[in-house]
């Protein structure tokens, strides 16, 4: 049984040009999008730990002045506690002398008073001690707790210095990126000026630049050769995306709703991908863009611009796009080191 060669062609070129390159493109927009997410987490965790190191910032001051009035404290009851000594002492010589009298028979009244006075000195002093030893203890111990709070805030103020410096690097480089696809977005409208707003659109999406042309600027009605008019849009584009090196090329064929079948094509995918991978051949044909670059992708109807079913909406969502999107290589580098 002989195998029609057309078959075979066509089937060879949905397998290089649609399946395999789609889903290269749909990481692709994974890891944006979890470079977006991650950045948004870094932050909210940045904010975080911000508040959590304002708050042991105050505990940390809370403390030193705790470990200061501490330190008042010990040194007030020490001089009480050395005057009292001393008083103490002087006691002790008098009680001495009354001890002395007593044994003699000599004591008085007044001796009584002195022994009852001193033994009042004595507690006081027990008292004084105690409080003294306490004090000392309290102070060891909020000088231990002031030390480890220190070094929690010198490490969480390091981790919260370390942070900033990705955040600060990831924000300059996406603000790089921004800036640079509202330039390519400029450039590439600038080259394109020549061509109508009902042929061709070029506008920002989600830090994205598309290329939106409509089929009657490529293409004739059920046809993927594109036109001398497409060809000479299709080499503006590819002359600018020359000179962009770091810009990523996403060519989307889309078709309308219709059933479409011919003895070529068996469906709207079909069509769809042939349009893309004609698209693609001519960027590549006409300048020296890295084929690495370019993914070429089938979205037959089912990503429209207008559901409507009607004859307007149906011609805009006949329509080849072509995605610029920045390398985001940097970005992930930063999002792995953290």
């Amino acid at each position: 049984m002989k195998i029609d060669a057309r078959i075979v062609l066509m089937f060879v070129c949905c397998t290089l040009f649609s399946c395999v390159p789609l889903k290269q493109f749909q990481e692709l927009q994974e890891r944006q999008d979890s470079s977006v997410s991650e950045l948004k987490r870094m932050k909210n965790e940045n904010h975080d730990l911000a508040v959590d190191n304002k708050e042991l910032q105050s505990e940390v001051e809370n403390l030193k002045k705790e470990v200061e009035n501490l330190k008042n404290d010990t040194l007030r009851l020490a001089k009480q506690n050395w005057v009292l000594k001393n008083r103490n002492k002087e006691l002790m010589k008098q009680h001495k002398n009354v001890l002395e009298s007593m044994s003699s028979g000599s004591a008085s009244g007044s001796s009584k008073e002195l022994l009852e006075h001193l033994q009042s000195l004595h507690e006081q002093l027990q008292s004084r001690e105690d409080a003294l030893m306490k004090s000392e203890r309290e102070l060891a111990v909020k000088k231990q707790k002031l030390e480890s709070s220190s070094a929690n805030l010198a490490k969480m103020e390091l981790e919260l210095e370390e942070r900033n410096k990705r955040l600060y690097e990831l924000e300059r480089i996406l603000s790089e990126k921004d800036s640079l696809m509202n330039a390519l977005k400029n450039t590439v409208a600038n080259a394109l000026t020549e061509f109508g707003t009902d042929e061709l659109e070029v506008h920002m999406k989600n830090g994205k630049v598309y290329v939106s042309m409509e089929e009657k600027l490529l293409f004739g009605s059920g046809s993927y050769e594109v036109s001398a008019i497409g060809v000479n849009a299709l080499k503006k584009i590819a002359q600018v995306l020359e000179q962009k090196s770091d810009i990523n090329v996403l060519v989307e064929g889309h078709t309308d709703d219709v059933p479409y079948r011919s003895t070529v094509l068996v469906d709207n995918w079909d069509l769809s991908v042939k349009r893309a991978t004609s698209v693609v051949r001519i960027l590549l044909n006409h300048s020296k863009i890295e084929a690495s670059r370019i993914t070429a992708a089938g979205r037959s109807e089912f990503v429209p611009l207008d559901p409507a079913q009607t004859s307007d909406a149906r011609r805009k969502n006949r329509r080849t796009e072509i995605i610029l999107s920045p390398n985001l290589d940097q970005i992930f580098d930063i999002l792995e080191d953290s």
